[in-house]
């Protein structure tokens, strides 16, 4: 299975969303996102707009920078 791999700290809500999806449409079924976001308002909304879009959240882990990394499965 074939991953992609994004940081997007530094990107503010809503902007780091909208890529995530823009990332999310380029990228098949199945297929394995790993993403780095900053800590705070986009590690409360991300996660849960990304799993309105159909999308699964495989987990959640803070990385030692202060932001965090999540692994998104389309």
């Amino acid at each position: 299975m074939s991953s992609v791999k994004k940081d997007f700290r530094g990107v503010k809500c809503p902007v780091n969303f909208a890529k995530t999806k823009l990332v999310l449409a380029g990228m098949k079924k199945g297929e394995i996102l790993e993403l780095l976001i900053d800590d705070g308002s986009a590690i409360e909304n991300l996660p849960g707009s990304v799993e309105k879009e159909g999308h699964e959240v495989l987990s959640k882990e803070p990385v030692g920078d202060g932001g965090w990394c999540i692994i998104i499965k389309k």
